[in-house]
């Protein structure tokens, strides 16, 4: 059986780099088109976007309208568009605990550690998207299945280094 965990910690790794190429937020608004020109200057239209694409657009000529987006749930964020590139850490961490899981799963604290970061990334974004208010008076920024995904494989992914903690804990007992 605990040959079983390492694998499936790897296809929940995999749901996390899918989720993470698949749409987080939508932002709709009736009146979007004019307030990406008086936010940008330019006239556009986003309607949908990825972990991904959320650095380089911040980044990009068009940055405003994220950084404003990314300013819903950080309102004190400063240098978001540089900050904005940390995202990427997601798939990064995704495949250190696929590695840790694998070479270091004999370890029950290892899984210990690897529980509790999983259950805590769902958990801290759970509490931070449900006390946020995504419907303001520009911009209606609603959560997409592709950040749902990550944050269940993570959720996922903590729950079943959690219960392989367990099983190590009470086989040395």
């Amino acid at each position: 059986m605990q040959k079983i965990y390492p694998v499936i910690t790897a296809l929940l790794a995999v749901v996390i780099v899918i989720g993470f190429f698949l749409p987080w937020i939508s932002v709709e608004s009736p009146q979007m088109g004019a307030v990406t020109k008086i936010l940008t200057g330019k006239q556009q239209f986003v309607d949908k976007i990825s972990a991904f694409r959320i650095p380089i657009l911040a980044n990009s000529n068009e940055g405003k309208l994220v950084i404003s987006i990314i300013q819903i749930f950080n309102p004190g964020i400063e240098n978001a568009d540089k900050k904005s590139f940390l995202i990427w850490g997601i798939i990064v961490l995704a495949g250190a605990i696929v590695v840790l899981s694998f070479f270091l799963g004999k370890n029950p604290w290892v899984n210990l550690a690897i529980g509790i970061l999983g259950v805590a990334i769902f958990a801290v974004a759970f509490f931070k998207i449900s006390t946020t208010s995504l419907d303001k008076i520009v911009l209606q920024v609603k959560i997409r299945e592709g950040l749902w995904m990550t944050l269940y494989a993570y959720l996922l992914i903590g729950g079943l280094s959690l219960v392989r903690f367990i099983q190590q804990i009470k086989q040395k007992t």
